[in-house]
């Protein structure tokens, strides 16, 4: 069974709800001042869940978009090019703004923080995502979510060949390595303290490719979230079963508003806080009442979107057709009569 346009929607759809739910996060909880405890403030409280619907996503799509290409073990060096190509384009720019934003924001009479500094050690973390790793911080908070996605790629590269094979033996044993890892290398900034959330979206790439049933499916979804639960809790793990069920069994056959947002969440994903989250800055000095808090919100949310829908016509979409023109190595087909003789 191979997947239909109207699955890949579902995946716009899941993308545009994320990219707005983080963004919602730390808009309404980002700043501590900005909103009083009370239903404006507690409506973000769990929208970091989205993070994790990136995650089982990104499980699903990236062993989908490798098996429909004739991926195969040689062409991983092609397969990192094309990520880093894919992706850093749009992610150094929104460094460069970051930095551009913060000197031109510590020059303006109202500035309340620390003196504009770039300490370039850390900056240079940052083209590896490394920070972590020698602990420094990151310019962006959510740049940690990149560092995680990038260590699944090199790890999904090598494994793609146990992963969609029709030996299901095989695709157990390394379901069942993943998973093993997962509880032996337990530390958030590593890839492996998330693999479940991962496996949730494999597991869903495999039932649609039509390697097993829906009842297997359930089984694996009944364990992975079982595994989630036990790494980061219940809601990361309903976040995650309901995200790889929704790519597994829903269907959307018509573009909608969040298909747009879907397209741009990546984009959105990576400004959101040094454009909206300086809006919500400048908002908390306004009048303290719920009138001019909406009016900040929706100013974030509105410059977020302007920004992102840019940021992807100028710097994310031409990155997407760069990494396109980078292809895998076709297996070289002997020529009728000269091959071998398989019976």
């Amino acid at each position: 069974m191979t997947a239909s346009a109207g699955r890949l929607r579902t995946l716009d759809l899941l993308r545009g709800f994320a990219a707005l739910a983080v963004a919602w996060f730390h808009f309404t909880n980002g700043n501590e001042h900005f909103l009083h405890p009370g239903f404006l403030k507690s409506s973000g409280t769990n929208a970091w869940l989205g993070v994790e619907v990136f995650f089982v996503i990104s499980g699903f799509i990236i062993p989908y978009a490798l098996h429909r290409s004739g991926y195969r073990l040689a062409d991983y060096g092609r397969f990192v090019l094309k990520r880093i190509v894919r992706l850093d384009p749009p992610y150094i720019a929104s460094i460069v703004l970051i930095l551009g934003v913060t000197y031109v924001g510590s020059h303006l009479p109202a500035f309340r923080g620390p003196p504009f500094h770039v300490d370039l050690t850390q900056l240079a973390l940052h083209l590896a995502y490394l920070n972590v790793w020698f602990g420094y911080s990151w310019l962006n908070p959510v740049f940690w979510t990149l560092a995680i996605e990038f260590q699944y790629y090199l790890l999904v590269g090598l494994l793609l060949p146990l992963i969609a094979t029709r030996n299901a033996t095989v695709r157990i044993s390394t379901l069942a390595c993943l998973s093993l890892l997962a509880f032996l290398i337990p530390q958030p900034q590593f890839v492996c303290h998330w693999l479940f959330l991962f496996m949730l979206g494999m597991s869903a790439f495999q039932f649609r490719s039509g390697f097993f049933s829906w009842r297997v499916f359930v089984v694996h979804l009944a364990l992975l979230t079982v595994g989630a639960c036990y790494m980061d809790g219940l809601l990361v793990a309903i976040a995650g079963v309901a995200s790889a069920c929704a790519i597994a069994f829903l269907n959307i056959n018509r573009e909608t508003h969040w298909m747009f947002l879907g397209r741009i969440s990546y984009s959105m994903y990576l400004l959101h806080v040094p454009i909206g989250g300086r809006v919500i800055n400048l908002a908390d000095r306004l009048p303290d009442t719920l009138t001019y808090k909406l009016l900040g919100l929706f100013a974030a949310l509105l410059a977020t979107i302007v920004a992102a829908s840019l940021f992807y016509h100028f710097i994310e979409r031409p990155a997407q057709h760069w990494s396109a023109r980078i292809g895998y190595r076709q297996p070289v087909v002997a020529p009728t009569g000269f091959g071998p003789r398989t019976g």
